[in-house]
């Protein structure tokens, strides 16, 4: 029996929506038959809320108001709820695409205080295989200190995560990623931040040089989940709601410039000689006293060596004797202006 070409288009429209949905309730727009029917502003953006039975978990989401709402201040709230029949997760994602930039997420709650089982979510997503991930889940393991990860999918290849220690009573925080075509850097903080805190207030970083980069072109959208792992209930249900204070990404409308004085690179040279065998230098043209810090990353992302630059040094000399002959990244970042440079160096044998 032959198929009406209408008919076959109709079910290939139907079998991909089911696809997107299944992950993250991703869609172009809402209508009376998309799982999406709620639109809030938060942010300055608009943002779907998720409805429906979908991934992951699976679970059951809710774009009630009892899951999902703003509070007077404008903060965001997601609950884990029980309606005396299901568990119900949130979910909410932009009805615009992202673009290459920096995604910054500010917290109000502690993400160790939840249950096993739950699992915070602040990403962008396109597909199982265009996402980039940071999240706080302990992952069933009650007793797991690394609830933190950054993560770029997918994550069954060993270098896409980096996890690291939340630490306790940690009621605000600030957590972002910087998306660029080449490279992508997360980093983690106590307290809110809308520009570059001290070191002393990192909880985890990381830069991912991997193969995996989304590119802008895949469409992605970014979103914020609260769910439970595998679909399976809290056993602790005493914190069951997150507050987000604000959201800083690059389609938001009317946004503050969270890097006044944070250009993606300043006047600094590259490192010469590059390739090089044991030592490569940086000329500095800062002020004098001004604190220049290099950190040098292995192809895995993994921190393995960190400089700093000495009052009154023009150039800043990189002994790499110590590390074997490959391909580096380093990160150089003038503390006292809050600026940051990125390159890579090719060390010999």
């Amino acid at each position: 029996m032959r198929m009406k070409r209408s008919t076959l288009f109709l079910l290939i429209i139907v079998l991909n929506s089911y696809m997107v949905f299944a992950h993250s309730g991703n869609t172009n727009r809402a209508s009376k038959d998309s799982p999406v029917s709620r639109i809030i502003s938060f942010a300055g953006c608009d943002w779907y809320v998720k409805d429906g039975y979908y991934g992951p978990g699976p679970n059951y989401w809710s774009d009630s108001n009892e899951s999902v709402w703003l509070d007077e201040a404008g903060r965001l709230h997601m609950k884990i709820r029980y309606d005396g029949s299901r568990w119900y997760c949130a979910e909410i994602f932009t009805t615009n695409y992202t673009t290459y930039g920096e995604h910054r997420f500010l917290i109000e709650s502690d993400p160790a205080l939840y249950d096993k089982n739950i699992v915070v979510g602040l990403f962008i997503y396109a597909n199982d295989e265009a996402e980039v991930d940071i999240e706080f889940s302990r992952w069933g393991a009650p007793n797991n200190p690394e609830i933190g990860s950054f993560t770029v999918q997918p994550y069954t290849v060993k270098e896409n995560t980096k996890r690291f220690a939340f630490g306790d009573a940690i009621e605000q925080s600030t957590h972002y990623f910087n998306w660029k075509e080449n490279y992508i850097m997360f980093g983690s903080f106590v307290g809110h931040h809308y520009n570059l805190p001290s070191p002393s207030l990192k909880l985890g970083d990381w830069i991912y040089w991997g193969d995996y980069n989304p590119k802008e072109s895949e469409n992605l959208r970014t979103h914020i989940n609260f769910w439970l792992m595998g679909g399976n209930s809290p056993v602790d249900v005493s914190n069951l709601e997150i507050i987000i204070k604000d959201v800083v990404q690059p389609i938001r409308a009317a946004v503050e410039t969270i890097k006044q004085n944070t250009p993606d690179t300043f006047n600094m040279p590259e490192n010469y000689p590059n390739p090089f065998m044991n030592r490569t230098y940086i000329d500095s043209h800062l002020d004098d006293d001004a604190t220049v810090d290099i950190k040098v990353y292995n192809v895995m992302g993994e921190q393995v060596k960190n400089l700093r630059r000495q009052n009154n040094q023009n150039r800043i000399d990189m002994d790499m004797n110590s590390l074997s002959a490959g391909i580096y990244f380093y990160q150089v970042m003038g503390n006292e202006t809050n600026i940051v440079k990125y390159g890579k160096m090719i060390k010999l044998k």
